[in-house]
């Protein structure tokens, strides 16, 4: 009875697991739009946000990028009554249906910014983007801050990959993995500084 009883929640622990990754995937296709010092205009999108930005990013990012249409299932300010007009405004969540456009995105944005030396603008106004991810994702990567820390500190390559994997990149060119802070800690105290 016991092992039964075992069993079922060992089964149960996987199933929340599984929807917890999934739901950490959904929440990862939104990218989330905000200005600086002043967001996005409140209103710039007019009455079809959707249609405004399946239209505004490819131009802002370069159409030869977007070989096909953005899909987006939604998009929309953040939730909240809309601030005064001396206040900045809401930012914007846009909802990708494919992950791969998000991630696209992302790098063309941070791409431009590099080239331009400074964010993208619309209506000369700058425009950052950002992924929006979810509490238990932002909960999961702050977890690495000590170890990033400490890599800095020994001159170390590393990066935060996506949802939450600590790629370092050793002196010989090789990359380790890591996939939670524990193991990256474990590995440094085997690692002496500056190799």
């Amino acid at each position: 009875m016991l092992d039964k009883l075992s069993s079922r929640v060992t089964e149960a622990e996987d199933r929340i697991g599984t929807a917890e990754d999934q739901l950490v995937d959904l929440d990862s296709r939104v990218v989330k739009l905000r200005k600086e010092n002043d967001f996005l205009m409140e209103s710039c999108e007019g009455n079809d946000p959707v249609n405004f930005f399946v239209n505004w990013i490819p131009a802002t990012l370069g159409q030869e990028h977007f070989t096909e249409p953005l899909i987006i299932e939604r998009a929309h300010r953040a939730f909240g009554p809309r601030p005064p007009a001396d206040q900045r405004p809401r930012p914007v969540l846009i909802r990708l249906l494919k992950c791969q456009d998000r991630d696209k995105i992302l790098r063309i944005a941070a791409q431009r910014s590099r080239e331009n030396k400074g964010p993208i603008k619309y209506d000369g106004k700058p425009v950052l983007f950002f992924p929006d991810l979810s509490a238990s994702l932002v909960k999961r990567r702050k977890e690495y801050d000590r170890v990033k820390t400490e890599l800095r500190s020994k001159d170390i390559p590393f990066a935060l990959l996506h949802p939450a994997t600590l790629r370092i990149t050793l002196p010989d060119g090789g990359r380790r993995f890591f996939q939670t802070p524990k193991e990256a800690a474990a590995f440094l105290r085997e690692t002496p500084a500056g190799t």
